[in-house]
C-alpha cells in the first residue's frame, strides 16, 4: 500500500509539474508579439511611384531575418536582417497599383500590418524627389534627375 501512495504521489508531482510549465507558456505568449511589431509607413498621400520607407521595431530576436510583404507579395529587398544594435529594420517601398495596399513586417511566427491607401500619382516621372511624390524636385531642380 505504501508503493501504492509512492506512486500517487509522483504522478500528482508530475501533473503538477506540467500544469505549471503549461501556466508559464500561456502566461509568457503574449510577449512574444514583441518580436516585431510598431510597423510604420513614412510619409502622408502615399502615391504610385513613389518611395517610402517601412520601419518596424524588433525588440526580442534581433538575429532572425524580418520579411516586408505588400498585399501578399515579397516587397524587393526583403527579407531583411536586423542590426545588432538597433531595434529597428527598415525598407523601402514603392507602390505601383493605387488602392489599399496592407504592409506586413513578419518575424518567424509573428507578425505587424499596417493597410495605407494609395492614389494615383497623377503623372510625372514617378521619382521620389519629384513633385507629384511630394518631395523636393520641384523646389530644387538640381536634385531632380
Amino acid at each position: 500500500m505504501n508503493a501504492q501512495t509512492n506512486g500517487t504521489r509522483r504522478i500528482g508531482m508530475g501533473l503538477t509539474a506540467f500544469g505549471a510549465m503549461a501556466a508559464t507558456m500561456v502566461l509568457a505568449a503574449p510577449q512574444a508579439g514583441a518580436w516585431v511589431g510598431n510597423l510604420e509607413v513614412s510619409g502622408k498621400d502615399h502615391k504610385t511611384g513613389c518611395s517610402y520607407t517601412l520601419t518596424a521595431s524588433v525588440e526580442v530576436d534581433r538575429v532572425s531575418t524580418v520579411k516586408f510583404t505588400d498585399n501578399g507579395a515579397d516587397i524587393p529587398g526583403s527579407p531583411v536582417s536586423p542590426s545588432l544594435l538597433s531595434n529597428k529594420v527598415t525598407i523601402k517601398w514603392t507602390p505601383s497599383t493605387p488602392g489599399a495596399h496592407k504592409l506586413e513586417a513578419r518575424q518567424l511566427l509573428i507578425s505587424d500590418s499596417v493597410t495605407v491607401q494609395v492614389t494615383a500619382s497623377g503623372g510625372g516621372s514617378g521619382s521620389a524627389s519629384g513633385s507629384a511624390c511630394g518631395g523636393l524636385g520641384g523646389l530644387i531642380p538640381s536634385l531632380s534627375g
